[in-house]
């Protein structure tokens, strides 16, 4: 599954990078990137796939839980790039991103009651299954999309980010997701996991190890 906007957002990293993140992906490039964000957006569908099935799992809550996998994601982004961030703060950076883009992803299905009625019905449990597999794809890969902004951005204004506070990372994830079209680029990664998992592409049992607390 290609994502247009992750390989864009990637190379836009990969140019702005400070010389003294960039052994990291020397050779590589902006691919191993591209690649720590896919594995953990799959995982997070797998995880989603199977929690849609079990009844009365409500949409948010179910979508919160992929909190796991953005802050896993984004420390994982960091030590490939060698940027010292703790656990603590991507943590409390990646709650942020998805609490924030939380309520859009779930009025792409019309809400979180809808998630929840579906998920009381055994015809519904399927379809339903699909939509927070498809939603929890979607929420890690636009997280990801918007941690490289958030960095690209506190590159070009000269900023250290190992320096940064949480709450500096989180008006600047704030700003980037504010003039971001995070509807259009939530929708466009739901669409393409519900292709590519119709078609066989993916079996929706990829899974990926978070880090540990």
């Amino acid at each position: 599954m290609n994502s247009g906007a992750l390989h864009y957002a990637a190379k836009a990293l990969s140019k702005e990078l400070p010389k003294a993140y960039r052994k990291g992906i020397e050779g590589a490039g902006a691919e191993e990137i591209e690649e720590i964000i896919s594995v953990h957006a799959v995982g997070a569908a797998a995880s989603g796939l199977a929690a849609g099935w079990v009844p009365g799992a409500g949409g948010t809550a179910a979508l919160m839980a992929s909190v796991g996998f953005i802050w896993s994601m984004y420390y994982r982004i960091n030590k490939k790039l060698g940027i010292g961030l703790s656990k603590t703060v991507v943590k409390s950076l990646g709650a942020a991103v998805l609490t924030n883009i939380a309520g859009s992803a779930m009025a792409l299905v019309g809400g979180a009651a809808l998630a929840t009625a579906l998920s009381f019905t055994g015809v519904g449990n399927a379809f339903s299954s699909l939509i927070m597999a498809a939603l929890d794809y979607a929420v890690v890969l636009v997280s990801g999309i918007i941690y490289m902004k958030i960095l690209v951005g506190l590159f070009k204004a000269g900023k250290d980010v190992e320096k940064l506070s949480s709450e500096d990372l989180k008006a600047a994830a704030e700003n980037v997701i504010k003039n971001e079209d995070v509807n259009s680029m939530l929708k466009d990664a739901r669409d393409s996991y519900k292709k590519a998992y119709k078609s066989g592409e993916i079996s929706g049992k990829e899974t990926v190890d978070i880090e540990e607390e």
